[in-house]
């Protein structure tokens, strides 16, 4: 209906290249005027970071995927805490999990999130972190290095809580991501939204409207095979963990 208040209250965990940005714009207007809207705007956030930590109002300097990755991550943290303490309705962001936010809201919101293939989404992540200047074109250098590394983990990096995850430790932080899926009300998948849609009514009890549901296919990659080939490795344990979240999703229908 129309003007209803969502029956709970929402914390959209918004992974990136995931097709979150036009499902947010739907979920911002299921939330009423008389009701908190707090929203962790990504460009803004890591320039506020940078500013803290540097002194310096630079955009790309606390980056995500970049070494400074976690001062963004540091800050978004206070601020959901700060929203979930404020009874915030509806909360979207770029955050990694709290253990913090669940120990002392987890049962006053309900988590939300989309997820797409792993490779499809490192492939897309790196085209637009090419067109900010962040990589170069040296496709070889890329798959070896840090930038790589974060853009192929973002499932493990968002659900363990750390942006940076040392190798001897990716079998530890896959177990406990895995666990923490089983804590969200609700997880779609980019190429299913219709189906995400539906459920979102149900569990929340207002529609979502989206301008567009189809989304158009994933273009075949025409990259060197070995340039595949290491992105499928980097991308092993999001792979599990999205193969894990269909499971667990569809367990929830």
């Amino acid at each position: 209906m129309m003007n209803s208040t969502p029956r709970h209250r929402c914390v959209f965990f918004h992974l990136p290249k995931c097709g979150g940005t036009s499902l947010s714009e739907a979920m911002y207007a299921t939330v009423p005027f008389n009701h908190r809207l707090g929203v962790l705007d990504a460009v803004a956030t890591r320039r506020a970071a940078a500013i803290l930590q540097f002194d310096k109002d630079d955009a790309q300097l606390c980056h995500e995927d970049l070494d400074h990755g976690q001062s963004v991550f540091d800050l978004r943290e206070g601020m959901l805490l700060q929203h979930m303490a404020w009874d915030t309705m509806l909360i979207h962001g770029h955050v990694l999990w709290s253990e913090r936010a669940m120990r002392h809201f987890g049962k006053a919101y309900r988590y939300v999130t989309i997820m797409r293939d792993p490779v499809a989404r490192t492939i897309s992540n790196m085209r637009m972190a090419q067109r900010a200047g962040i990589i170069g074109d040296d496709l070889e250098a890329y798959v070896e290095g840090p930038v790589a590394r974060r853009q192929a983990r973002v499932f493990l990096r968002y659900l363990a809580g750390r942006n940076d995850i040392p190798e001897e430790e990716v079998p530890a932080a896959t177990e406990l991501a895995m666990a923490r899926l089983d804590d969200f009300a609700l997880i779609g998948f980019l190429d299913r939204q219709d189906a995400f849609v539906k459920r979102y009514g149900e569990v929340f009890g207002v529609p979502l409207r989206i301008a567009k549901l189809n989304v158009a296919p994933d273009r075949k990659p025409d990259y060197p095979e070995p340039v595949m080939q290491r992105i499928r490795e980097l991308c092993a344990p999001d792979i599990a963990l999205y193969e894990r979240a269909q499971k667990v999703s569809a367990a929830c229908v």
